[in-house]
């Protein structure tokens, strides 16, 4: 059964929260101790919840209950702020996509490339060029399968020591306008 996409909403965010918490710990243990992966939920978090005031913020459902979200922005996520070094902008019209997570129980169930799908053409609909991303490193491998191609390996400072590594991922969503 394929999961319903629709936006979110102010009323979905206790449950988004604790779906996303659950998709991090669990995801990430491979990659990130246990340790580091709290420092992430409590410094960075794992949404920026104004994305559901914007609308560009959604929330996939099997049988009712939030199996998967993602959002996208065209201006640069919060927690770049904890960047060791900053990002280099790229050629074109970049939008961001943010924060996709899936449900464990839920997982191998195409839900994160049909809300990645979903992000990509909401993207595309407001003109971006380029979907830009910083991929925790449980995530990238699925990126990569999508088509996003590794720029740069970047390091997210908690508590301005321990070190979160990520990946810069990014996709060419369409040409890029003739100058």
């Amino acid at each position: 059964m394929k999961p319903m996409i629709r936006r979110a909403s102010c009323e979905d965010l206790e449950e988004l929260l604790a779906m996303q918490r659950r998709s991090l710990r669990s995801f990430g243990e491979a990659h990130y101790s246990a340790a580091l992966l709290e420092a992430a939920v409590a410094e960075m978090g794992t949404m920026d919840a104004r994305l559901i005031l914007h609308g560009t913020y959604l929330v996939a459902e099997l049988d009712g209950r939030i199996v998967g979200s993602a959002g996208w922005t065209m201006r640069a996520p919060s927690y770049t702020r904890l960047l060791r070094d900053r990002l280099e902008p790229l050629d074109g019209t970049c939008g961001m996509v943010r924060g996709i997570y899936v449900d464990p129980a839920a997982a191998r169930q195409g839900v994160a490339r049909r809300l990645l799908g979903a992000v990509e053409a909401e993207l595309r609909d407001v003109g971006a060029e380029v979907a830009d991303l910083l991929a925790a490193l449980s995530c990238a491998p699925f990126y990569a399968a999508a088509g996003y191609a590794r720029l740069s390996d970047h390091v997210l400072l908690f508590g301005g020591c321990l070190e979160f590594p990520v990946q810069r991922m990014c996709r060419r969503l369409r040409a890029a306008a003739p100058g």
